[in-house]
């Protein structure tokens, strides 16, 4: 029989999580050892969905979907031009001036 995965889990893994009957997906953010070993036994985990950080039992890990040494880093690319947020801001600038502040 093969080790559970949990013993796998790394801080900054992408994990599954079980909590019956539901599941969920997180971000390891903290990883406690026991107090005989090592192993794993609690993590902290930032739910991508709420960001929501929950502490769980090890074994309510059931895998690993990315591991942070996979995961892709850097910055950021915007998804698509943002014209429409300068125009925003040109039309917040005119109604604080038409209320009578000043910028």
């Amino acid at each position: 029989m093969s080790e559970p995965r949990f013993l796998a889990v790394r801080v900054g893994d992408l994990v599954a999580v079980r909590r019956t009957p539901d599941w969920w997906v997180g971000q390891v953010i903290h990883a406690e050892g026991g107090a005989r070993c090592n192993a794993n036994s609690l993590f902290q985990i930032a739910c991508i969905d709420t960001g929501v950080i929950r502490t769980v039992n090890a074994d309510a890990v059931i895998d690993i979907l990315c591991p942070r040494d996979q995961q892709s880093s850097g910055t950021l690319e915007p998804a698509h031009n943002h014209s429409h947020q300068a125009q925003r801001t040109g039309q917040r600038h005119q109604e604080n001036n038409r209320h009578g502040s000043r910028k």
